[in-house]
């Protein structure tokens, strides 16, 4: 079983109660994996949402506008991925690929879903802190983006 000071370590549940920690930590599971293994699929059905204990995870694209695939974040400890996993439509956006040995604790999404439903106040400090991570994850993409396409002119040609 991971322990509450375990979870208390990543800011997504940093608003959380002991109760309502207590809540996460009965579906928190400790997964183990080697570096350069593919932790989900882009497009793929969002089962789990993921904590990084140890190690660094790539967070890819296969396929960016037409442009070669990038990654577009590289998550370490502390930090979440796979938020998909309690966001409609539940599946991937990008895939994910260990960069290191690394231990993740996952976490069953539609089990988390139904505590958010149980629990409002539960669900909305998490998810708020969810919001934070999509937010950043984005402005990174778009900055990626930006950086392939082409230099467009400033004036007109007359």
């Amino acid at each position: 079983m991971i322990n509450l000071d375990t979870l208390r370590q990543f800011a997504i549940f940093k608003d959380l109660t002991d109760a309502e920690l207590e809540n996460i930590q009965s579906i928190a599971k400790l997964e183990k994996f080697k570096a350069n293994t593919r932790v989900f699929e882009e497009d793929s059905l969002a089962v789990k949402m993921y904590l990084v204990l140890k190690g660094r995870v790539e967070i890819r694209l296969r396929k960016a506008a037409g442009f070669l695939p990038m990654t577009i974040d590289v998550v370490g400890p502390g930090e979440i991925f796979g938020w998909s996993a309690v966001t409609n439509p539940f599946t991937f956006t990008a895939g994910a690929w260990t960069v290191a040995d690394s231990e993740l604790i996952s976490l069953n999404g539609e089990v988390m879903r139904k505590l958010f439903k149980i629990n409002n106040h539960l669900g909305y400090k998490v998810m708020m802190q969810i919001a934070a991570v999509i937010s950043k994850r984005f402005r990174a993409l778009s900055k990626k983006l930006v950086e392939f396409l082409p230099a467009q002119s400033v004036g007109g040609e007359s």
